[in-house]
Protein backbone atom coordinates (compact mmCIF):
# COMPACT_ATOMS: atom_id res chain seq x y z
CA UNK A 1 0.00 0.00 0.00
CA UNK A 2 1.35 3.72 -1.02
CA UNK A 3 -0.23 7.18 -0.07
CA UNK A 4 -2.22 6.86 -3.10
CA UNK A 5 -3.75 3.83 -2.11
CA UNK A 6 -4.81 5.92 1.35
CA UNK A 7 -5.88 8.76 -0.20
CA UNK A 8 -8.14 6.84 -2.31
CA UNK A 9 -9.66 4.64 0.40
CA UNK A 10 -9.92 7.88 2.34
CA UNK A 11 -12.07 9.84 -0.50
CA UNK A 12 -14.53 7.04 -0.31
CA UNK A 13 -15.72 7.65 3.72
CA UNK A 14 -17.93 9.51 5.05
CA UNK A 15 -16.33 9.10 8.69
CA UNK A 16 -12.38 9.55 9.14
CA UNK A 17 -10.40 8.83 12.23
CA UNK A 18 -7.47 9.29 13.57
CA UNK A 19 -5.93 7.62 16.29
CA UNK A 20 -2.11 9.36 17.28
CA UNK A 21 -0.39 7.94 20.41
CA UNK A 22 3.70 8.68 19.22
CA UNK A 23 5.30 11.56 20.61
CA UNK A 24 6.67 13.43 17.67
CA UNK A 25 6.03 12.71 13.87
CA UNK A 26 8.46 13.91 11.84
CA UNK A 27 7.17 14.31 8.53
CA UNK A 28 8.61 16.84 5.41
CA UNK A 29 5.25 18.44 5.39
CA UNK A 30 5.30 19.97 9.07
CA UNK A 31 9.42 21.05 9.15
CA UNK A 32 8.70 24.57 8.19
CA UNK A 33 5.90 25.14 10.81
CA UNK A 34 7.52 22.88 13.65
CA UNK A 35 11.01 24.80 13.31
CA UNK A 36 9.49 28.23 13.53
CA UNK A 37 7.72 26.93 16.89
CA UNK A 38 11.14 25.77 18.08
CA UNK A 39 12.53 29.63 17.08
CA UNK A 40 9.54 30.68 19.33
CA UNK A 41 7.17 31.65 16.95
CA UNK A 42 3.49 30.49 17.09
CA UNK A 43 2.40 29.52 13.34
CA UNK A 44 -1.26 29.90 12.56
CA UNK A 45 -2.58 28.08 9.32
CA UNK A 46 -6.44 28.52 7.83
CA UNK A 47 -8.08 26.83 4.76
CA UNK A 48 -6.81 29.79 2.48
CA UNK A 49 -2.85 29.64 3.40
CA UNK A 50 -3.34 25.01 3.84
CA UNK A 51 -4.71 22.21 1.94
CA UNK A 52 -5.01 20.05 4.12
CA UNK A 53 -7.36 22.40 6.51
CA UNK A 54 -9.14 22.98 2.87
CA UNK A 55 -10.09 19.83 2.57
CA UNK A 56 -11.31 19.29 6.07
CA UNK A 57 -13.08 22.22 5.70
CA UNK A 58 -14.93 21.37 2.33
CA UNK A 59 -15.55 17.88 3.14
CA UNK A 60 -16.90 18.50 6.59
CA UNK A 61 -19.69 21.33 5.20
CA UNK A 62 -20.32 18.08 2.65
CA UNK A 63 -20.77 15.72 5.13
CA UNK A 64 -17.57 14.12 6.13
CA UNK A 65 -16.73 13.34 10.22
CA UNK A 66 -13.19 13.97 10.90
CA UNK A 67 -12.10 13.54 14.22
CA UNK A 68 -8.95 12.54 15.89
CA UNK A 69 -7.71 11.30 19.80
CA UNK A 70 -4.60 12.26 20.86
CA UNK A 71 -2.80 10.30 23.46
CA UNK A 72 0.06 12.50 25.22
CA UNK A 73 3.17 11.25 26.90
CA UNK A 74 4.59 13.72 29.97
CA UNK A 75 6.85 15.49 30.12
CA UNK A 76 5.14 16.65 27.00
CA UNK A 77 7.39 16.67 23.78
CA UNK A 78 8.29 19.98 22.03
CA UNK A 79 6.45 18.32 19.16
CA UNK A 80 3.78 17.45 21.23
CA UNK A 81 3.19 21.11 22.16
CA UNK A 82 3.43 22.08 19.12
CA UNK A 83 1.12 19.76 17.60
CA UNK A 84 -1.70 20.68 20.97
CA UNK A 85 -1.26 24.25 19.25
CA UNK A 86 -1.56 23.20 15.30
CA UNK A 87 -4.52 21.26 16.09
CA UNK A 88 -6.63 24.30 17.51
CA UNK A 89 -6.43 25.68 13.40
CA UNK A 90 -7.70 21.93 12.78
CA UNK A 91 -10.35 22.06 14.79
CA UNK A 92 -11.79 25.06 13.45
CA UNK A 93 -11.75 23.87 10.00
CA UNK A 94 -14.19 21.54 11.27
CA UNK A 95 -11.91 18.21 13.03
CA UNK A 96 -13.04 17.18 16.14
CA UNK A 97 -10.15 16.68 18.34
CA UNK A 98 -10.03 14.93 21.81
CA UNK A 99 -6.72 14.43 23.90
CA UNK A 100 -5.86 12.07 26.61
CA UNK A 101 -2.74 11.59 28.70
CA UNK A 102 -1.63 7.85 28.60
CA UNK A 103 -0.86 8.29 32.45
CA UNK A 104 -4.64 8.85 33.10
CA UNK A 105 -5.69 4.94 32.95
CA UNK A 106 -3.54 1.99 33.27
CA UNK A 107 -5.41 0.56 29.92
CA UNK A 108 -3.63 3.72 27.71
CA UNK A 109 -0.10 2.04 28.83
CA UNK A 110 0.28 0.05 25.78
CA UNK A 111 -1.54 1.90 23.14
CA UNK A 112 1.39 3.03 20.70
CA UNK A 113 -0.89 2.68 17.54
CA UNK A 114 -1.29 5.18 15.04
CA UNK A 115 -4.02 4.25 12.31
CA UNK A 116 -6.38 6.18 10.34
CA UNK A 117 -10.41 4.30 10.70
CA UNK A 118 -12.36 4.88 8.03
CA UNK A 119 -16.18 4.29 8.15
CA UNK A 120 -15.44 1.81 11.17
CA UNK A 121 -14.45 -0.87 8.34
CA UNK A 122 -11.20 -0.04 6.89
CA UNK A 123 -8.19 0.09 9.04
CA UNK A 124 -4.91 1.77 7.74
CA UNK A 125 -2.03 1.49 10.12
CA UNK A 126 0.46 4.43 9.68
CA UNK A 127 4.10 3.08 10.52
CA UNK A 128 6.71 4.99 11.71
CA UNK A 129 10.16 4.56 12.51
CA UNK A 130 11.46 4.76 16.33
CA UNK A 131 12.13 8.56 15.73
CA UNK A 132 8.94 9.55 14.42
CA UNK A 133 9.55 9.87 10.67
CA UNK A 134 7.18 7.81 8.39
CA UNK A 135 7.84 4.82 6.68
CA UNK A 136 4.67 3.84 5.16
CA UNK A 137 0.63 3.18 5.34
CA UNK A 138 -0.33 -0.32 5.97
CA UNK A 139 -4.17 -1.92 5.50
CA UNK A 140 -4.80 -4.56 8.39
CA UNK A 141 -8.07 -7.04 8.48
CA UNK A 142 -8.44 -6.69 12.65
CA UNK A 143 -10.90 -4.04 12.17
CA UNK A 144 -12.27 -4.99 15.61
CA UNK A 145 -9.42 -4.55 17.10
CA UNK A 146 -8.86 -1.28 16.06
CA UNK A 147 -12.67 0.37 16.65
CA UNK A 148 -12.10 -0.94 20.58
CA UNK A 149 -8.57 1.29 20.44
CA UNK A 150 -10.49 4.05 18.93
CA UNK A 151 -13.04 3.15 21.77
CA UNK A 152 -10.38 2.61 24.36
CA UNK A 153 -8.52 6.30 23.57
CA UNK A 154 -12.07 7.75 23.11
CA UNK A 155 -13.23 6.76 26.20
CA UNK A 156 -10.89 7.92 28.45
CA UNK A 157 -10.34 11.64 26.13
CA UNK A 158 -11.74 15.02 26.88
CA UNK A 159 -12.29 17.66 23.85
CA UNK A 160 -9.35 19.29 22.73
CA UNK A 161 -10.40 22.68 24.24
CA UNK A 162 -11.39 21.42 27.49
CA UNK A 163 -7.79 19.30 27.88
CA UNK A 164 -5.94 23.14 26.74
CA UNK A 165 -8.11 25.17 29.20
CA UNK A 166 -7.80 22.57 31.70
CA UNK A 167 -3.92 21.22 31.83
CA UNK A 168 -2.35 23.58 28.67
CA UNK A 169 -3.36 27.14 28.62
CA UNK A 170 -0.67 28.13 27.59
CA UNK A 171 -0.95 26.75 24.19
CA UNK A 172 -3.77 27.95 23.82
CA UNK A 173 -3.87 30.26 20.09
CA UNK A 174 -4.00 33.57 20.17
CA UNK A 175 -7.28 34.62 17.75
CA UNK A 176 -6.51 35.97 14.48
Amino acid sequence: MDLDDLERIANKAKDQFRLEALPQYLVPEEDEDFAAWQRGERPRRTPESSAWLAEIRDTTAAGVHWWRARVLDYPLAEYSAHELHAYQDNAAAGEEIYVADRAWSAELTDLRDDFWLFDSKVVVRMVYDDEGHFLHPEQLDDTARYVALRDLALGHAIPLADYLRKYEPDLIAEPF
